[in-house]
Protein backbone atom coordinates (compact mmCIF):
# COMPACT_ATOMS: atom_id res chain seq x y z
CA UNK A 1 0.00 0.00 0.00
CA UNK A 2 3.00 2.31 0.44
CA UNK A 3 3.34 2.95 -3.28
CA UNK A 4 -0.41 3.42 -3.72
CA UNK A 5 -0.52 6.03 -0.93
CA UNK A 6 2.52 7.86 -2.32
CA UNK A 7 1.09 7.75 -5.85
CA UNK A 8 -2.31 9.04 -4.74
CA UNK A 9 -0.68 11.97 -2.94
CA UNK A 10 1.47 12.73 -5.98
CA UNK A 11 -1.49 12.64 -8.38
CA UNK A 12 -3.59 14.90 -6.13
CA UNK A 13 -0.73 17.37 -5.75
CA UNK A 14 0.17 17.48 -9.46
CA UNK A 15 -3.14 16.64 -11.14
CA UNK A 16 -3.17 19.86 -13.18
CA UNK A 17 0.05 18.87 -14.95
CA UNK A 18 -0.87 15.20 -15.33
CA UNK A 19 -4.56 15.25 -16.29
CA UNK A 20 -4.05 16.30 -19.95
CA UNK A 21 -2.20 13.01 -20.51
CA UNK A 22 -5.11 10.89 -19.28
CA UNK A 23 -8.30 12.74 -20.13
CA UNK A 24 -8.48 11.89 -23.84
CA UNK A 25 -8.17 8.08 -23.54
CA UNK A 26 -10.42 8.21 -20.47
CA UNK A 27 -13.21 9.87 -22.47
CA UNK A 28 -13.18 7.19 -25.17
CA UNK A 29 -12.96 4.36 -22.63
CA UNK A 30 -16.00 5.84 -20.89
CA UNK A 31 -17.91 5.83 -24.19
CA UNK A 32 -16.95 2.18 -24.75
CA UNK A 33 -18.31 1.11 -21.34
CA UNK A 34 -21.65 -0.69 -21.53
CA UNK A 35 -23.49 0.64 -18.48
CA UNK A 36 -26.64 -1.21 -19.57
CA UNK A 37 -24.89 -4.59 -19.28
CA UNK A 38 -23.42 -3.62 -15.91
CA UNK A 39 -26.85 -2.59 -14.62
CA UNK A 40 -28.55 -5.78 -15.85
CA UNK A 41 -25.90 -8.00 -14.25
CA UNK A 42 -26.07 -6.12 -10.94
CA UNK A 43 -29.86 -6.13 -10.76
CA UNK A 44 -30.04 -9.85 -11.52
CA UNK A 45 -27.34 -10.58 -8.95
CA UNK A 46 -28.77 -8.52 -6.09
CA UNK A 47 -32.39 -9.40 -6.81
CA UNK A 48 -31.71 -13.13 -6.51
CA UNK A 49 -32.11 -13.84 -10.23
CA UNK A 50 -28.59 -14.96 -11.06
CA UNK A 51 -29.92 -17.59 -13.46
CA UNK A 52 -31.08 -14.69 -15.67
CA UNK A 53 -27.53 -13.38 -16.10
CA UNK A 54 -26.36 -13.95 -19.66
CA UNK A 55 -22.79 -14.58 -20.76
CA UNK A 56 -22.80 -11.68 -23.28
CA UNK A 57 -23.87 -9.24 -20.55
CA UNK A 58 -21.18 -10.53 -18.21
CA UNK A 59 -18.46 -10.17 -20.82
CA UNK A 60 -19.66 -6.74 -21.96
CA UNK A 61 -19.73 -5.54 -18.37
CA UNK A 62 -16.13 -6.65 -17.78
CA UNK A 63 -14.39 -6.12 -21.12
CA UNK A 64 -12.63 -2.85 -21.97
CA UNK A 65 -13.83 -3.06 -25.57
CA UNK A 66 -17.32 -4.05 -24.38
CA UNK A 67 -18.37 -5.59 -27.75
CA UNK A 68 -21.90 -4.30 -27.13
CA UNK A 69 -21.93 -2.68 -30.57
CA UNK A 70 -19.54 -1.67 -33.29
CA UNK A 71 -19.52 1.85 -31.83
CA UNK A 72 -18.36 0.64 -28.42
CA UNK A 73 -15.59 -1.40 -30.05
CA UNK A 74 -14.45 1.63 -32.05
CA UNK A 75 -14.50 3.88 -28.97
CA UNK A 76 -12.54 1.27 -26.99
CA UNK A 77 -9.93 0.86 -29.72
CA UNK A 78 -9.55 4.64 -30.05
CA UNK A 79 -9.15 4.90 -26.28
CA UNK A 80 -6.39 2.26 -26.32
CA UNK A 81 -4.71 3.98 -29.28
CA UNK A 82 -4.66 7.29 -27.40
CA UNK A 83 -3.29 5.63 -24.25
CA UNK A 84 -0.03 4.82 -26.05
CA UNK A 85 1.23 8.37 -26.82
CA UNK A 86 -0.40 9.78 -23.69
CA UNK A 87 1.28 7.20 -21.42
CA UNK A 88 4.59 7.66 -23.26
CA UNK A 89 4.46 11.42 -22.59
CA UNK A 90 3.27 10.89 -19.03
CA UNK A 91 6.21 8.60 -18.29
CA UNK A 92 8.54 11.22 -19.77
CA UNK A 93 7.21 14.04 -17.59
CA UNK A 94 7.36 11.84 -14.50
CA UNK A 95 10.94 10.81 -15.27
CA UNK A 96 11.96 14.45 -15.72
CA UNK A 97 10.25 15.59 -12.53
CA UNK A 98 11.70 12.73 -10.49
CA UNK A 99 15.23 13.18 -11.87
CA UNK A 100 15.71 16.95 -11.78
CA UNK A 101 12.77 18.13 -9.72
CA UNK A 102 11.48 20.36 -12.50
CA UNK A 103 7.76 20.06 -13.24
CA UNK A 104 7.35 21.37 -16.78
CA UNK A 105 6.38 19.99 -20.16
CA UNK A 106 9.44 21.46 -21.88
CA UNK A 107 11.43 18.82 -23.71
CA UNK A 108 9.08 15.92 -23.05
CA UNK A 109 7.87 15.85 -26.66
CA UNK A 110 11.37 14.81 -27.73
CA UNK A 111 10.97 11.74 -25.51
CA UNK A 112 7.82 10.62 -27.32
CA UNK A 113 9.83 8.91 -30.04
CA UNK A 114 12.05 7.17 -27.47
CA UNK A 115 9.14 5.96 -25.32
CA UNK A 116 6.55 5.24 -28.00
CA UNK A 117 7.51 1.74 -29.14
CA UNK A 118 8.08 0.32 -25.65
CA UNK A 119 4.81 1.85 -24.45
CA UNK A 120 2.95 0.49 -27.47
CA UNK A 121 3.97 -3.14 -26.87
CA UNK A 122 3.42 -2.81 -23.13
CA UNK A 123 -0.13 -1.51 -23.65
CA UNK A 124 -0.89 -4.23 -26.23
CA UNK A 125 0.32 -6.90 -23.79
CA UNK A 126 -1.77 -5.46 -20.94
CA UNK A 127 -4.84 -5.33 -23.21
CA UNK A 128 -4.36 -8.95 -24.28
CA UNK A 129 -3.94 -10.09 -20.67
CA UNK A 130 -7.03 -8.18 -19.56
CA UNK A 131 -9.32 -9.31 -22.37
CA UNK A 132 -8.34 -12.98 -21.94
CA UNK A 133 -8.95 -12.56 -18.20
CA UNK A 134 -12.33 -10.90 -18.85
CA UNK A 135 -13.37 -13.79 -21.09
CA UNK A 136 -12.30 -16.34 -18.46
CA UNK A 137 -14.01 -14.49 -15.60
CA UNK A 138 -17.25 -14.05 -17.55
CA UNK A 139 -17.28 -17.76 -18.49
CA UNK A 140 -16.69 -18.92 -14.91
CA UNK A 141 -19.27 -16.57 -13.42
CA UNK A 142 -21.83 -17.64 -16.02
CA UNK A 143 -21.18 -21.32 -15.30
CA UNK A 144 -21.49 -20.76 -11.53
CA UNK A 145 -24.71 -18.77 -11.97
CA UNK A 146 -26.33 -21.92 -13.38
CA UNK A 147 -25.77 -23.95 -10.22
CA UNK A 148 -29.12 -25.10 -8.76
CA UNK A 149 -28.31 -24.15 -5.14
CA UNK A 150 -28.31 -20.36 -5.00
CA UNK A 151 -26.38 -20.03 -1.75
CA UNK A 152 -23.55 -22.15 -3.13
CA UNK A 153 -23.67 -20.23 -6.40
CA UNK A 154 -23.39 -16.84 -4.65
CA UNK A 155 -20.50 -17.98 -2.46
CA UNK A 156 -18.57 -19.52 -5.35
CA UNK A 157 -19.19 -16.49 -7.58
CA UNK A 158 -17.81 -14.20 -4.89
CA UNK A 159 -14.74 -16.38 -4.39
CA UNK A 160 -14.24 -16.64 -8.13
CA UNK A 161 -14.57 -12.88 -8.63
CA UNK A 162 -11.99 -11.98 -5.97
CA UNK A 163 -9.71 -14.90 -6.86
CA UNK A 164 -9.60 -13.94 -10.54
CA UNK A 165 -8.89 -10.32 -9.59
CA UNK A 166 -5.85 -11.51 -7.64
CA UNK A 167 -4.76 -13.69 -10.57
CA UNK A 168 -5.04 -10.72 -12.96
CA UNK A 169 -3.03 -8.41 -10.75
CA UNK A 170 -0.43 -11.07 -10.00
CA UNK A 171 0.05 -11.59 -13.76
CA UNK A 172 0.35 -7.84 -14.32
CA UNK A 173 2.71 -7.60 -11.35
CA UNK A 174 5.20 -9.88 -13.11
CA UNK A 175 5.72 -7.17 -15.77
CA UNK A 176 4.75 -4.15 -13.70
CA UNK A 177 8.18 -2.47 -13.70
CA UNK A 178 9.08 -3.59 -17.22
CA UNK A 179 8.06 -0.35 -18.96
CA UNK A 180 9.98 2.12 -16.75
CA UNK A 181 12.96 -0.26 -16.77
CA UNK A 182 13.11 -0.26 -20.59
CA UNK A 183 12.71 3.51 -20.79
CA UNK A 184 15.13 4.46 -18.01
CA UNK A 185 17.92 1.91 -18.50
CA UNK A 186 17.69 1.51 -22.27
CA UNK A 187 17.95 -2.27 -21.89
CA UNK A 188 16.53 -4.51 -24.59
CA UNK A 189 13.09 -5.97 -23.93
CA UNK A 190 14.10 -9.32 -22.43
CA UNK A 191 17.01 -7.85 -20.48
CA UNK A 192 14.67 -5.22 -19.02
CA UNK A 193 12.06 -7.88 -18.26
CA UNK A 194 14.59 -9.96 -16.36
CA UNK A 195 15.96 -7.00 -14.41
CA UNK A 196 12.53 -5.53 -13.63
CA UNK A 197 11.32 -8.92 -12.42
CA UNK A 198 14.27 -9.07 -10.02
CA UNK A 199 13.38 -5.62 -8.72
CA UNK A 200 9.71 -6.49 -8.26
CA UNK A 201 10.11 -9.96 -6.75
CA UNK A 202 10.22 -8.86 -3.11
CA UNK A 203 7.38 -6.32 -3.43
CA UNK A 204 4.99 -7.97 -5.86
CA UNK A 205 2.45 -8.81 -3.15
CA UNK A 206 2.54 -5.26 -1.79
CA UNK A 207 2.02 -3.92 -5.30
CA UNK A 208 -0.82 -6.42 -5.78
CA UNK A 209 -2.53 -5.29 -2.59
CA UNK A 210 -2.45 -1.63 -3.57
CA UNK A 211 -3.64 -2.37 -7.09
CA UNK A 212 -6.44 -4.59 -5.80
CA UNK A 213 -7.82 -1.82 -3.61
CA UNK A 214 -7.72 0.66 -6.49
CA UNK A 215 -9.23 -1.75 -9.01
CA UNK A 216 -12.08 -2.80 -6.72
CA UNK A 217 -12.79 0.86 -5.96
CA UNK A 218 -13.05 1.77 -9.65
CA UNK A 219 -15.18 -1.30 -10.41
CA UNK A 220 -17.46 -0.55 -7.46
CA UNK A 221 -17.77 3.11 -8.45
CA UNK A 222 -18.61 2.18 -12.05
CA UNK A 223 -21.22 -0.28 -10.78
CA UNK A 224 -22.84 2.37 -8.58
CA UNK A 225 -22.81 4.89 -11.43
CA UNK A 226 -24.32 2.38 -13.89
CA UNK A 227 -27.14 1.49 -11.49
CA UNK A 228 -27.99 4.80 -9.88
CA UNK A 229 -26.88 7.61 -12.21
CA UNK A 230 -29.99 8.49 -14.22
CA UNK A 231 -28.51 10.02 -17.37
CA UNK A 232 -26.01 8.83 -19.94
CA UNK A 233 -24.11 12.14 -19.85
CA UNK A 234 -23.63 11.98 -16.08
CA UNK A 235 -22.43 8.38 -16.30
CA UNK A 236 -19.93 9.28 -19.02
CA UNK A 237 -18.58 12.20 -16.97
CA UNK A 238 -18.11 10.10 -13.85
CA UNK A 239 -16.64 7.18 -15.80
CA UNK A 240 -14.18 9.56 -17.47
CA UNK A 241 -12.99 10.79 -14.06
CA UNK A 242 -12.57 7.20 -12.83
CA UNK A 243 -10.66 6.05 -15.92
CA UNK A 244 -8.42 9.13 -15.87
CA UNK A 245 -7.62 8.54 -12.21
CA UNK A 246 -6.89 4.87 -12.88
CA UNK A 247 -4.51 5.68 -15.75
CA UNK A 248 -2.66 8.33 -13.74
CA UNK A 249 -2.41 6.17 -10.64
CA UNK A 250 -1.11 3.18 -12.60
CA UNK A 251 1.65 5.13 -14.34
CA UNK A 252 2.69 7.19 -11.32
CA UNK A 253 2.80 4.15 -9.04
CA UNK A 254 4.84 2.28 -11.63
CA UNK A 255 7.42 5.07 -11.79
CA UNK A 256 7.54 5.60 -8.02
CA UNK A 257 8.03 1.86 -7.41
CA UNK A 258 10.80 1.65 -10.00
CA UNK A 259 12.73 4.61 -8.60
CA UNK A 260 12.42 3.16 -5.12
CA UNK A 261 13.46 -0.39 -6.03
CA UNK A 262 16.36 0.73 -8.24
CA UNK A 263 17.56 3.12 -5.49
CA UNK A 264 17.37 6.21 -7.71
CA UNK A 265 17.20 9.47 -5.77
CA UNK A 266 14.10 11.54 -6.48
CA UNK A 267 14.94 15.20 -6.98
CA UNK A 268 11.27 16.19 -6.75
CA UNK A 269 11.32 15.22 -3.07
CA UNK A 270 14.45 17.28 -2.47
CA UNK A 271 12.83 20.45 -3.79
CA UNK A 272 15.61 21.41 -6.18
CA UNK A 273 13.11 23.45 -8.16
CA UNK A 274 10.02 25.29 -7.08
CA UNK A 275 8.15 24.60 -10.27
Amino acid sequence: MKYTVQSTKYVLKNWLYLLPFAILPAVFLAFSTDEGAIERVLKAFFNGRIADISFPDLFRAISILSFASWQSIVFGVIGIVFIVPCAALLMAILDKHFRIGKRTWNGIWAKLNDNFLSTFWYVVLLLAIYEIWALLLAALLFFLSLLPVKVVAYILMGICYIGLQVLLLYSVGLIYLWLPCMQITGFRAFEALHYSYQLATSIKWRILGGQLVGLLFVQGALAVCAWFVPTRIAFLALATVLYAGLILLYCVRMQIAYFDRDHIDRADLAGYYRK
